[in-house]
């Protein structure tokens, strides 16, 4: 029994934390670059982070940059939300920005192009609220995910948005029913206190580990706990952009709503 233990926490010792869904000042997301990685290094226990502006690469390559002058224990991965026509999709370990406004196809081609690694974001998400100002959370959805199921390394099952719960159900249900993918658990992270609150669990510690994990689909996602005042600081920053939006809406009319090809059980 004691020999057992013992296994358990030596294996768990080599298995490494990343959050792969990180917001800068540089596209919504709160916080500077310097306060990313300073809040990463001194109140998480992730040995990789990726950097994950909407549609910029900016951010990700000044945190890149910086990283080479002062030392840190975790490592870094160039990343972008890329805007495609049919919803968001991350890119990981990216040299070139990928712009927006291009079919899920062509993005995914894009990134295996740079030896990236592609994963869904979200991808049942769909706000039928609108306002051109704001950036929204719309996922690929379940045609986009079965139509190009070849292209993504991995589909995030995990999103720490504490009103996605239901939305990673269904892509939790759909991956391990349809898909076969590898899973992703991450922040989706707009101020500090959110990093970490979803992670991926991986064998290994640094970003080539993770790289090879996540290519053979060897990765489980995981959420972590949100504190009461995480929640609250959230919850402010987000009320804003809701309020806007729900004025917008009023006022111009909701989208369409999305049509659900397969019954996804609530529970």
């Amino acid at each position: 029994m004691e020999k057992n233990g013992t296994h358990k926490i030596e294996k768990s010792r080599h298995l490494g934390r990343a959050d792969l869904h990180i917001h800068s000042k540089y596209s919504d997301g709160r916080p500077s670059i310097e306060e990313i990685l300073d809040y990463v290094e001194e109140h998480t226990r992730l040995d990789v982070i990726a950097i994950t502006d909407h549609d910029t690469i900016e951010g990700a390559l000044i945190a890149q940059a910086i990283m080479k002058t002062k030392k840190y224990r975790f490592e870094l991965i160039v990343g972008e939300e890329i805007t495609s026509n049919e919803g968001h999709i991350l890119g990981l370990y990216l040299k070139e920005k990928i712009p927006a406004g291009l079919s899920a196809h062509t993005v995914l081609k894009k990134i295996h192009e740079q030896d990236g690694i592609a994963i869904a974001s979200h991808p049942f998400m769909h706000t039928r609220w609108r306002n051109p100002s704001i950036r929204l959370m719309d996922g690929v959805g379940l045609f986009t995910l079965i139509k190009e199921k070849a292209g993504f390394n991995a589909i995030e099952i995990v999103n720490a948005t504490p009103t996605l719960q239901k939305v990673n159900l269904q892509a939790s249900f759909v991956n391990h029913t349809l898909l076969f993918r590898g899973e992703t658990g991450s922040s989706d992270a707009h101020i500090v206190e959110a990093i970490g609150r979803g992670y991926t669990l991986f064998e290994g510690k640094t970003t080539i580990d993770l790289k090879h994990a996540l290519r053979y689909h060897q990765t489980k996602a995981e959420y972590g706990k949100w504190s009461f005042l995480a929640l609250y600081d959230y919850l402010f920053f987000f009320i804003p952009k809701g309020f806007r939006m729900a004025i917008h809406t009023l006022l111009h009319g909701r989208t369409p709503e999305r049509p659900q090809i397969v019954n996804i059980p609530e529970k």
